[in-house]
């Protein structure tokens, strides 16, 4: 009699120990019904071997199983309504349902390894320009295995979601786990080549576009100020400008000057050209004098944000007006550079000033015009703030 009792006990306690085997590692909540509602949340729970449960990396509570009751009881410190029992309903290796006051919730097993796998054979890696969104810039970098990255930018505004993604070959889908509003649960996938897709949201389709714009195109500048030692000054006989009178009769022919304005996106390590900026050219040959005055333009809007001004004593030895001349600087040398404006020689500068690290692209023979301008720097948060300034046109008077 005793025996036979021990021999229940044993398999009791072997089944509750199986049946939390089951419960442990991840799960995709992918439907609950609560209070009559059917609502898509997939969300990643692990049901952690210590105990532990968390939800997108982070420990939210407690679990454990009730082995008499098949009860899974949750703890949290977070959130109240978390905490309670839930009776386990249904309990496979690949899918569970736990009703927890009234309320059902529907899991299917996660497996990285089949997520990796899948995600890698889509071929959808990479960084996807985005139109459709209420942004007027929007992009999508999709990593290996499983991590995705979502950044939108308007006037003056910045938004970055990350999260997990996994390719659904069945249905022809991608599931987006994560605190985007634009990208989250199961979305159809449709026209899908090399180069884009399209994604069909509730609130319409989303096109993607592969971006070719590659990392070595970005130049980040990695010098530091101990690169320019005070006992090694600059040959400044090299500079291109020295001559003002020259530059001012050059300049007089330029009615503006328009630059492409690019900033760094981190997140993506991509380039984005934010906007334009159109400086206008005014000179006064009878002092002679210069003045720049700066417009940045948004579409049809355009704002004036600064004025450069040269001649008499004010910045009369400022050898790269209409830009501030910086300390300590070096040239290294001359160097042909295409940007849209077409193709110039430039005598090339990198200097420190200050937080800023800097590059100069001084056209030789054509005094006052910059090809382009790289600023490297880290903003009050710590964050990189890299910009690039590349020419796009210079409007001429006779023109």
């Amino acid at each position: 009699m005793i025996k036979n009792l021990y021999i229940i006990l044993l398999a009791f306690t072997v089944t509750a120990f199986a049946q939390t085997e089951r419960l442990n590692g991840q799960w995709l909540l992918t439907k609950a019904e609560i209070k009559g509602q059917t609502i898509t949340p997939y969300q990643i729970f692990e049901f952690k071997t210590n105990g532990k449960l968390q939800v997108f990396g982070m420990e939210v509570g407690t679990w454990r199983f009730d082995k008499k009751a098949a009860t899974i009881v949750l703890k949290s410190k977070m959130n109240k309504d978390f905490n309670g029992q839930g009776k386990v309903v249904k309990l496979t290796p690949e899918a569970f349902i736990m009703n927890k006051g009234g309320d059902k919730y529907y899991y299917s097993r996660v497996h990285p390894e089949k997520i990796a796998k899948s995600n890698k054979a889509a071929r959808l890696a990479g960084k996807w320009k985005l139109t459709g969104s209420e942004y007027p810039f929007a992009a999508l970098k999709l990593d290996l295995p499983d991590k995705f990255t979502l950044v939108q930018s308007g006037q003056g505004e910045t938004d970055t979601r990350r999260g997990t993604w996994i390719f659904v070959p069945d249905e022809q889908a991608i599931i987006f786990i994560g605190f985007s509003h634009l990208l989250r649960g199961k979305i159809p996938l449709s026209h899908l080549t090399a180069d884009g897709f399209t994604l069909q949201t509730s609130n319409g389709k989303l096109k993607a576009r592969r971006i070719t714009e590659t990392a070595s195109k970005i130049e980040r500048l990695t010098f530091t100020e101990d690169d320019f030692p005070e006992d090694a000054e600059p040959d400044v006989s090299k500079l291109p400008w020295r001559d003002f009178e020259e530059m001012a009769d050059f300049l007089n022919t330029v009615a503006s000057v328009q630059y492409s304005y690019g900033i760094l996106l981190p997140e993506l390590n991509l380039l984005k050209h934010t906007s334009v900026i159109v400086s206008k050219v005014r000179v006064d040959l009878s002092k002679p004098n210069v003045r720049f005055t700066n417009f940045t333009v948004f579409g049809k809007d355009s704002s004036q944000f600064s004025e450069n001004y040269k001649g008499g004593l004010t910045n009369s030895r400022n050898a790269f007006f209409p830009q501030e001349e910086p300390w300590p600087f070096r040239i290294n040398g001359v160097e042909k550079i295409t940007v849209p404006a077409g193709t110039f020689s430039c005598t090339v500068i990198e200097a420190v000033d200050g937080d800023k690290k800097l590059k100069y692209w001084m056209i030789n023979d054509k005094p006052g015009i910059y090809a382009k301008i790289i600023i490297d720097e880290t903003d009050p948060f710590g964050k990189p703030a890299y910009t690039v300034r590349e020419l796009e046109k210079i409007n001429y008077k006779a023109d």
